[in-house]
């Protein structure tokens, strides 16, 4: 347990956050008006004047950038390993010594693909953050090379000997394949044509997050760099309400919001799955229009379980990737005091691997998010959500109906249907250096077609978020009713959030 505890506190502080005040508006013309972008100072242009950054960036700009990248690499190693334990924590200075004391090993067990393709990617993406940031082609070549020997000797070294055809392959065979990309890229953005933009950000990822030597996040509907700029205090009221009141967890509000969350939950399971915990956590993004009256959003999941024994079956620690999550609202009518917003979420079935049972451990014992989970399914939910404020009070609803599409490997049924419903009450508190808001959410799930979940679950969640720019967000979850109150006994939530 206390290595997931301090999984979670490494997870959180891998976002920013942002948060302010309310105010109120009168009509829906009003608020149109009020919805207008704020100023975002930013350097001109699209593009860096390469020529001109090329001879100011020297050493030392170099190994900051260097360490920056580094840290990303840790960070996502967090996210992405399934076997956490073995991979990450079980090691000591006396292992990891013996490890990179050794010649590189010739053969290290990998496939083709991962030493041939999953390996020269990530020297190609390291490859195109150097020239992202500045750097000529031959530092940003010398930097796919250390970012290699650093992820083979400190990270990798940790739990094993370094390998010689990764070190060779990721820059070697990566930072000329990166050199394609941007060029590609590169030419594509230059056209006047918007899909050739499009293709451009993904033939080049690092356009989506790094910019005139800044880390920044892409927006696509308003094609303005986020996080480029200070954080702006004096907000329209439009852009205070999206962030007043953009404190459920497990419902869309229904105000578009712009922001980057990093979210964990350590479900408790009772004795009969030995008292072990599930353990979910996803990182999302949301993005919204210039007049913050739509938005889209994207998630990121993965699940697993810790000291779980299911049907006397020992399940093996760990984590899997879970399914992804698009969608997008928008507001459709507006009053003095309340919201009504439309929207839809496609869940895609990016999980692929779960050769242990450990999503399927998730999926027969927690129903609330079973279609995150369940692998091969398609999930279409549209919903709606309201919101009504007076002052520094809040009521919040949200309904939404979940068609799951080849679902076989829940039932064998092709298809299942549930209705989901939630409420959420929140009062923010008058502390301005804290900006608490307490809340209490309420949320039900009815499932019509399924005979593994009977009837219907219930959950009540109590907690509070604090910060502006920093908005970290507490909560517990109890299950009332229904399949998830025979197994969780309580869940206990952590995010961070940097919103923009």
């Amino acid at each position: 347990m206390k290595r997931f505890i301090y999984f979670l506190l490494i997870l959180s502080n891998l976002a920013l956050s942002i948060s302010a005040s309310h105010a109120q508006n009168s009509t829906f013309e009003k608020y149109l008006a009020e919805s207008q972008p704020y100023e975002v100072k930013v350097p001109d242009g699209e593009t860096l004047d390469r020529d001109k950054i090329d001879k100011e960036l020297g050493a030392e700009e170099f190994l900051r950038d260097t360490a920056i990248y580094y840290t990303f690499i840790w960070a996502f190693r967090f996210f992405y390993v399934r076997n956490k334990n073995s991979r990450i924590f079980d090691t000591s200075f006396e292992d990891w010594w013996d490890n990179v004391s050794q010649w590189p090993v010739t053969n290290d067990g990998d496939s083709f693909f991962t030493n041939y393709v999953i390996h020269p990617f990530s020297g190609a993406m390291s490859f195109l953050y150097y020239r992202e940031m500045g750097h000529d082609v031959w530092y940003s070549f010398l930097g796919s090379v250390a970012q290699s020997t650093l992820f083979e000797y400190t990270i990798e070294g940790l739990v094993e000997t370094p390998s010689l055809p990764d070190l060779l392959s990721t820059p070697l065979i990566g930072a000329p394949m990166g050199y394609g990309l941007e060029k590609t890229s590169d030419w594509l953005y230059n056209t006047d044509n918007g899909a050739a933009k499009v293709a451009a950000h993904i033939l080049n990822p690092m356009r989506n997050f790094v910019h005139d030597r800044q880390l920044v996040l892409f927006n696509p509907l308003t094609g303005q760099y986020e996080f480029s700029g200070e954080f702006q205090t004096a907000l329209p009221p439009a852009k205070q309400k999206s962030i007043q009141y953009a404190y459920p967890l497990f419902f869309e509000p229904a105000i578009p919001t712009g922001y980057f969350r990093a979210f964990i939950e350590i479900a408790q399971q009772d004795q009969q799955l030995s008292s072990g915990e599930f353990i979910m956590y996803h990182i999302k993004a949301e993005f919204p229009s210039k007049n913050n009256l739509y938005s889209a959003y994207i998630r990121v999941s993965q699940a697993g379980v810790n000291s779980i024994v299911d049907n006397g079956d020992q399940i093996n620690d760990g984590f899997e990737l879970a399914n992804l999550l698009v969608g997008g609202k928008a507001v459709m009518y507006k009053t003095d005091n309340s919201v009504y917003t439309l929207g839809m979420d496609v869940i895609l079935p990016l999980a692929f691997k779960d050769n242990i049972d450990r999503l399927n451990t998730i999926v027969n014992n927690s129903p609330r998010d079973y279609p995150l989970y369940l692998k091969g399914a398609f999930t279409f939910t549209p919903y709606i959500s309201t919101l009504h404020f007076y002052k520094w009070f809040s009521l919040q609803n949200n309904v939404g109906f979940d068609l799951v599409t080849r679902a076989e490997n829940l039932e064998g049924d092709s298809v299942e249907t549930r209705l989901k419903y939630s409420s959420a009450a929140g009062v923010s508190v008058p502390l301005e250096f804290f900006n608490p808001i307490i809340f209490a959410e309420f949320d039900g799930i009815t499932n019509f077609t399924t005979d593994i979940y009977k009837g219907t679950d219930l959950f009540m969640t109590g907690g509070i978020r604090l910060g502006k720019r920093f908005s970290p967000g507490f909560a517990v979850q109890v299950p009332i009713t229904g399949t998830s109150n025979e197994n969780t006994v309580v869940s206990y939530l952590l995010d961070l959030t940097m919103r923009f």
